[in-house]
């Protein structure tokens, strides 16, 4: 059961992130990680400093970290192994709440949106999973982690590391389940690829 949402003095705006110099023996894989940003938001904000192969960094090339706003909560190749919305008795509310993304155990898993870690948990059905509510009053659940590196309380952004995909809980596979909901509760869900399309996030 999860504890109710109270509500708090709003946070104050993010201050733009530091730019990074890279540094002998850098790679972006590497200094994505050190950022706790996605790989491919990295190189896209930085291609015109990079150039065309993204292996190729030199050391003294600075590099500016996205700011905060909305991003895919997975920056590798994956497939839609379960689409939201689809009948079966295995679900409990009858449907597939969420979507979920089949990707390898360890991928890193990143807030889709700005918010606040409403709860974490490591019990029931959805293995590891972390529950952030955001601005609009919208819950995104992240189930089946491995790991997580957030806790209540704590704000993310759009494209803050909060852990890795996994395969806990009641799972057929390593993937991240990715649900949107309306409340906080089981039962609120709502079709998280047309909701995350508004804001331009696309899965």
């Amino acid at each position: 059961m999860y504890a109710p949402y109270v509500a708090g003095a709003a946070p104050a705006a993010p201050e733009p992130p530091p730019p990074y110099r890279v540094r002998k023996g850098d790679t972006l894989f590497g200094i994505a990680r050190r950022l706790g940003v996605p790989l491919k938001r990295l190189y896209e904000i930085n291609r015109s400093v990079i150039g065309g192969d993204p292996n190729l960094l030199r050391p003294g090339q600075v590099l500016v970290a996205p700011e905060p706003g909305w991003s895919a909560p997975v920056d590798v190749e994956y497939r839609i192994s379960a689409r939201y919305g689809i009948p079966g008795d295995g679900w409990i509310a009858g449907h597939h709440t969420g979507v979920d993304l089949a990707v390898p155990t360890g991928t890193p898993v990143f807030s889709v949106g700005p918010g606040t870690v409403h709860s974490t948990s490591a019990e029931g059905a959805y293995g590891k999973h972390i529950l952030i509510r955001l601005p609009d009053g919208h819950y995104v659940l992240y189930a089946h982690m491995d790991r997580m590196s957030v806790a209540a309380g704590d704000r993310v952004e759009g494209g803050t590391r909060i852990g890795e995909s996994g395969n806990t809980g009641n799972t057929t596979g390593p993937h991240l389940h990715l649900e949107v909901r309306k409340g906080a509760d089981y039962g609120t869900d709502i079709d998280p690829v047309e909701y995350l399309a508004k804001y331009g996030v696309k899965i």
